[in-house]
């Protein structure tokens, strides 16, 4: 099961980069952010009280178990759809490839007990060289700009912390209803970035619009973060994080697919070396 869900949640996070950048051609960042966590967190509310789901009554408790909300859906993903104003999708998936690094670190600090070895680190190197290499053209042929690379770092830094709060202090709590009290905190931070620099007549009702929140409501969002808090709870954060790696490979197959583009020598030396330094992380 394990197994399947970590190549589920690679599947569809893999193409969640495209449909943001979809999404953005016809709707401002924040709002797309706000409206995508929203409706998402209403769901995961909606579906907790079919299945009878018990939340926690003490509010000192709630904020607790809320508080990673800010960075895990807060902070990262309203970072993410502001960088891809300025970047590519594929260039905002290598940068935030960068979480597994962010986590390794803080997990030295907060989850000493599964820090890495050496082995481990030199696996996260390789499989970074691996990104590099796989978007080196792509690279090239971008206007770099320097804004929209410093806030899709900040984004997976902020992903990071989200994550290994949740593996050191919350693993005894329920998934669905842990995540539908961090996606409300974090929705309602959304909502009141893009309430404050936003106008809201900018979201406009189109195919474009409406598919990509669509998808990356049901799938990038309550499929895939249940997904998500499932393996937090059941392996190694690093190794959960190191769906950050995989998700770039994904986002330029689609590219091929959707857009034509030349599947080149790099990216296949680089598919090897991500995959290979994967599997050193694993082990170790």
């Amino acid at each position: 099961m394990a197994y399947f869900i970590y190549t589920l949640l690679c599947l569809i996070w893999g193409s969640t980069w495209l449909a943001i950048k979809i999404g953005l051609d016809d709707a401002p960042p924040f709002w797309s952010a706000a409206w995508r966590f929203i409706i998402a967190a209403l769901l995961m509310i909606a579906i907790n009280h079919f299945r009878g789901e018990k939340y926690p009554r003490d509010r000192r408790e709630i904020l607790r178990i809320a508080f990673p909300g800010l960075f895990l859906y807060g902070a990262s993903y309203l970072l993410v759809y502001w960088a891809e104003v300025y970047i590519d999708s594929a260039l905002t998936a290598v940068i935030y490839a960068s979480m597994p690094f962010f986590v390794a670190a803080l997990g030295v600090m907060m989850i000493p007990e599964e820090k890495l070895s050496r082995v481990g680190w030199l696996g996260l190197v390789i499989g970074f060289a691996g990104i590099l290499l796989v978007f080196r053209e792509s690279l090239g042929r971008t206007h770099f700009i320097l804004f929209g690379t410093i806030i899709s770092g900040l984004a997976s830094l902020g992903s990071a912390y989200g994550s290994v709060y949740i593996r050191k202090y919350l693993r005894q709590y329920s998934i669905s209803m842990m995540a539908s009290l961090q996606m409300t905190l974090g929705a309602l931070m959304l909502f009141l970035t893009a309430l404050l620099f936003e106008p809201f007549d900018q979201f406009k009702i189109t195919g474009k619009s409406v598919f990509s929140l669509l998808y990356l409501i049901i799938f990038g969002t309550v499929v895939a973060f249940s997904g998500y808090y499932w393996l937090l709870k059941r392996i190694k954060v690093v190794t959960v994080s190191l769906i950050a790696f995989i998700t770039p490979i994904l986002a330029i197959l689609l590219g091929v697919f959707f857009r034509q583009e030349t599947f080149t020598w790099p990216v296949a030396l680089g598919t090897i070396l991500i995959l290979g330094g994967i599997l050193l992380v694993i082990k170790k």
